[in-house]
């Protein structure tokens, strides 16, 4: 049996163009898939085929990466982001969306939800930070440290995230690999997304600003999850996000660090399909 593949679409926003994939089934609610920092919507692959047939499965390319455009100023602030969700739903004239982000994604996502609360009927954050600690600073330099600015194959690549996440199979490392970076006329390969994100960071010496008022602001039920073996979202303030949020729930993945969706992926899948059927 032939894989069902999704279509590449576009939007333009904002200036730039917004690539997503579309995984069909367009009759039904909207689920909204944005991935974290240097990461593309391939990354979901797995996780949008075991929804698809359930929701209308959207995966987006934040600005600057994937196959999206990238700001000529290097706009990549959560304002922007949100200026590119909010243009990206309307467009696609949808509400009420289910909208999961992971890591950067889920910031994004819990300051659109916090922001548009009417637009977002469930939310996901998946192991996403909400302000700055040592540990999860250290976290984000050790991510930018691992991922090659130039590989010699993509072989180097999966080896290097291998070792950044030593729960993630092989052919997964392949597939991120794969679509994170494209091949230069001289044999090397080097990122889809866009370097000058990686220098913003260390200007800020890893740090991020604090979502925490926003918090009470989310009127959608929410589901908090976070990898066992994390270093960017402890126990400690997951469950804090938990009581933050008026409406929401945490949820551990075991072997599994910053990635669990993709380390874990049947526990994942569970642990969502769960949120989504009952109610809260």
């Amino acid at each position: 049996m032939r894989t069902v593949e999704p279509y590449d679409e576009y939007v333009d926003a904002n200036g730039l163009r917004l690539h997503y994939l579309d995984w069909g089934s367009k009759n039904k609610q909207a689920l909204i898939l944005l991935h974290g920092f240097l990461g593309h919507a391939h990354v979901w692959d797995r996780i949008a085929r075991a929804f698809k047939d359930r929701y209308h499965v959207m995966a987006l390319d934040q600005r600057g990466h994937g196959q999206s455009g990238w700001s000529q100023k290097a706009a990549y602030t959560i304002d922007d982001h949100f200026s590119d969700i909010d243009t990206f739903l309307t467009t696609l004239e949808l509400s009420k969306v289910i909208l999961i982000g992971h890591s950067m994604g889920g910031r994004n996502a819990l300051f659109y939800a916090a922001c548009k609360p009417s637009s977002v009927g469930r939310l996901i954050l998946v192991d996403a930070r909400p302000d700055d600690t040592p540990q999860a600073s250290q976290a984000l330099k050790d991510l930018l440290v691992t991922f090659p600015l130039k590989a010699s194959s993509l072989n180097q690549v999966t080896q290097a995230l291998q070792g950044l996440y030593p729960y993630l199979s092989k052919q997964c490392c392949k597939h991120i690999a794969r679509y994170g970076y494209k091949k230069e006329d001289d044999g090397t390969f080097i990122p889809r997304y866009d370097t000058r994100m990686s220098a913003q960071c260390e200007r800020m010496n890893y740090a991020t600003e604090g979502l925490w008022p926003y918090m009470p602001n989310i009127a959608s039920p929410t589901l908090i999850v976070r990898g066992k073996e994390s270093p960017f979202l402890s126990r400690e303030v997951a469950q804090r996000m938990g009581k933050a949020i008026p409406i929401a729930i945490v949820r551990e993945i075991g072997k599994a660090t910053h990635m669990p969706a993709q380390e874990n992926p049947v526990v994942f899948q569970r642990i969502v399909s769960e949120f989504l059927r009952n109610k809260l």
